[in-house]
């Protein structure tokens, strides 16, 4: 009561009814144990996956696959390179990974891109750089990176890792395979608990 939500692009803040006293941070609903912010900022946020061109996408499916997970990732980013040793440890998922080379911290990063799509396996060869540190030979050929910032750029993605499950949720960082799974079996189940240390 008395509080209002405001919401500005992909934040919230809190106003009283006559606008003197104006609130950034999180709102918690105590009896429930709930973050409020946290739920409404995921939903507000949320996207509609069908934006996702999966042709323009590294597929990795382990398990049955029965879970979607859409990954922006730059080649030379270390968090990125921690996410897919994590990815180790998730099953039943479909991986689609969306080359986003972060040109102004990572140079290098648009040419390694390219060398990974233009390569035979592009999947093998995504890991060999990400996992064993390990270029793909040089390549050109017809690829999806330009397109693939356009998207983000869309998207509002920004840095990387970010990732999307397939009800259009978002996640950022490198963040274990544990809470990963944990995102991708969320679903419209209630926002987390506060935790009460």
């Amino acid at each position: 009561p008395n509080m209002f939500e405001v919401v500005m692009g992909e934040n919230i803040a809190y106003v009283e009814p006559n606008g003197r006293y104006f609130m950034f941070g999180r709102l918690y609903d105590m009896p429930k144990q709930t973050d409020v912010t946290s739920a409404r900022l995921e939903e507000i946020n949320k996207i509609d996956s069908s934006v996702f061109d999966i042709k323009d996408a590294i597929k990795l499916v382990k398990g049955n696959g029965t879970r979607k997970l859409y990954v922006f990732s730059d080649p030379d980013c270390p968090f990125c390179k921690k996410l897919e040793s994590d990815f180790k440890g998730l099953t039943d998922v479909t991986i689609y990974t969306f080359m986003m080379p972060l040109e102004s911290i990572h140079p290098d990063a648009k040419r390694k891109a390219i060398n990974v799509w233009c390569s035979k396996d592009q999947a093998g060869a995504w890991e060999t750089l990400m996992i064993g540190n390990k270029e793909a030979p040089a390549a050109t050929c017809d690829h999806p990176v330009d397109r693939i910032l356009t998207l983000a750029r869309k998207l509002r993605v920004t840095g990387t890792p970010t990732m999307f499950a397939e009800d259009g949720r978002k996640l950022s960082g490198a963040v274990g395979a544990d809470r990963i799974s944990a995102f991708l079996d969320a679903g419209k189940k209630d926002a987390p608990k506060v935790s009460q240390k």
